[in-house]
């Protein structure tokens, strides 16, 4: 199984250089509509909506177990699958981590997560451990972000903000979420 973690931006310009190669899981915010884009583009595609918070906030979505299992139940059919969503950083990351520790195991999935470029929502990992019954899934989670806490992305942004700069230059709009 191949999973690809991306931003919006990012996502927008993998489904316009390889249209109908992709099922896509597509995280939005709870009041954003996906685009059209993605249902001509790719193979599926499966919507989520929950905001990128990781404990109840008034106005907010917190990401329930029903959510993960659908997700889980979508990438479990998928060889080639992009996770998306709005800064490709924290929630897409822990759904991909979760996907790949059920698919890949925990060591491949952790191989996935990238301490200058990922923040994965803590809530979702807890939340989709607990659904998979893997508490090496959690641990093993746990055990990354204590190893990387001294890493902070604040000082990778400048190498993030270049990416999207240059997805900007080349034309690429986001083409995943109507907000």
């Amino acid at each position: 199984m191949q999973i690809r973690v991306a931003s919006y931006l990012a996502a927008s310009d993998l489904l316009q250089r390889e249209p109908g190669r992709w099922d896509a899981l597509v995280i939005l915010d709870r009041d954003a509509e996906l685009n059209p884009f993605v249902v001509k583009q790719t193979t599926r595609h499966c919507v989520l909506r929950f905001d990128d918070i990781e404990r109840s906030t008034v106005g907010k979505q917190l990401v329930t177990r029903d959510v993960l299992a659908a997700a889980l139940r979508f990438a479990d059919e998928s060889d080639r699958l992009l996770v998306t969503c709005r800064a490709g950083q924290s929630r897409s990351v822990a759904t991909a981590y979760l996907i790949a520790c059920q698919r890949l195991g925990t060591t491949d999935a952790l191989g996935m997560l990238d301490p200058k470029r990922h923040v994965p929502n803590r809530h979702v990992v807890e939340v989709g451990a607990s659904l998979l019954s893997a508490d090496d899934a959690a641990e093993a989670f746990s055990c990354w972000q204590r190893q990387f806490s001294h890493v902070r992305l604040a000082d990778y942004y400048d190498a993030i903000e270049g990416e999207i700069d240059a997805l900007e230059s080349a034309g690429i709009v986001n083409q995943i979420s109507v907000d």
